[in-house]
């Protein structure tokens, strides 16, 4: 079983969200890693193998886009996911560079536990 377990990267700067990703998925059978900035993240994927990233687009040290730039130079067809709910500029904005920037898609946080399950679920379907 541990060979068809899908793992997903979470990188957000807020440990609760961190923490609600990691129990939601963990309870359906998924394998999480927590990243709480850029630089872990990244570094994570040059140790594991990773199915899908969801990632906060605002964090300290080495931000969402940055990373997001990083990630798609290195993965090109890994789904990526950026995600925002709070910032100074237009989320707008934020989302259309990400996208600009090879994101699969965005979120705006709050997110809804079945719209993450979801994209989960179509990763792990490609994947088989």
């Amino acid at each position: 079983m541990a060979q068809s377990m899908k793992t997903i990267l979470v990188t957000d700067d807020d440990k609760m969200i961190l923490e609600g990703f990691k129990d939601l998925f963990e309870r359906r059978g998924y394998r999480v890693l927590l990243a709480d900035n850029g630089e872990i993240a990244l570094a994570w994927l040059g140790k594991e193998r990773v199915d899908m990233v969801f990632m906060d687009i605002v964090m300290p040290y080495k931000e969402g886009l940055e990373t997001l730039i990083e990630m798609r130079r290195r993965f090109p067809d890994m789904p990526i996911y950026s995600m925002t709910g709070r910032g100074k500029h237009n989320k707008q904005d934020f989302f259309s560079l990400a996208q600009k920037l090879g994101a699969t898609g965005t979120l705006l946080k709050p997110i809804e536990p079945a719209v993450l399950l979801k994209l989960a679920q179509e990763v792990s379907v490609r994947a088989v």
